[in-house]
């Protein structure tokens, strides 16, 4: 119940900044988004630890400067933690435009990604080297839930009421979208403004231009296109979900 409640805490985290967004100060926004980030950055650091490893093992020599290259971990670490902090804001921005029924889901997803977890991780044990199960187990459900999470998201918005752009121009849905956030914190204002005009315009599109194709695969291309925003984002909630996962022995087993 423990392990539970604590892979929770970052979604509520995500849930208060979505609420609360336009009063909450910069030093807030960034305390908020430290927790995120480390977790996200762990469970991208375990499986970078793990490639390299069987890198070094299988084709380098043990002597040879590339592999003592490759056995720094700082700059694996740091590599991690930039690609890290770059997911942490696709999440951060996407957030905001999830739905009251998405938040639903994702709290499902975060009781079952965690039962899912152990079982896969159980069945694995017979499998795999003594230490490796929970590694591969959350390799497994980084694609599995992201992909799961997608088809979710892209089957709910289907049903969903679209604002309607026909009657105003490209130029007015982007003034219109832009004005519609309004953050207290400087640093990530500029950041939420374009990502409300991004998602303006890609619904724009959307429903609006793929009504003017009579190929039915150029429409599923596009559609493709405009969920690979959403596909990033919900990556990343599977990555920080699966972070609060990684146990000492698990991690110390990748390396």
């Amino acid at each position: 119940m423990t392990g539970l409640l604590y892979m929770l805490t970052p979604g509520l985290v995500l849930a208060a900044w979505s609420m609360w967004k336009d009063s909450l100060p910069c030093l807030v926004v960034l305390v908020l988004m430290f927790p995120v980030l480390g977790l996200i950055a762990l469970n991208m650091l375990e499986v970078a630890l793990m490639r390299r490893r069987a890198m070094v093992g299988m084709y380098l020599r043990s002597d040879g400067w590339l592999s003592r290259l490759l056995s720094r971990k700082l700059l694996l670490m740091l590599w991690q933690v930039i690609k890290a902090t770059f997911f942490t804001f696709v999440l951060f921005l996407a957030a905001l435009d999830w739905p009251a029924w998405l938040w639903w889901v994702l709290l499902a997803d975060a009781f079952l990604v965690y039962t899912v977890h152990g079982w896969l991780r159980a069945l694995l044990q017979t499998q795999v080297k003594p230490g490796q199960g929970g590694i591969i187990a959350r390799r497994i459900l980084v694609t599995a839930n992201t992909l799961l999470l997608v088809l979710l998201l892209a089957t709910g918005q289907m049903f969903e009421k679209q604002i309607a752009y026909k009657n105003i121009s490209w130029q007015e849905t982007v003034l219109h979208a832009a004005q519609q956030e309004q953050l207290a914190c400087d640093l990530v204002s500029p950041l939420v403004r374009l990502q409300a005009v991004q998602h303006a315009l890609a619904g724009r599109f959307v429903h609006q231009g793929l009504e003017s194709l009579d190929s039915n695969w150029s429409r599923i291309a596009g559609w493709l296109l405009f969920f690979f925003w959403s596909g990033l984002s919900l990556w990343a909630w599977s990555r920080m979900l699966l972070g609060t996962l990684i146990r000492k022995p698990d991690f110390s087993g990748a390396g």
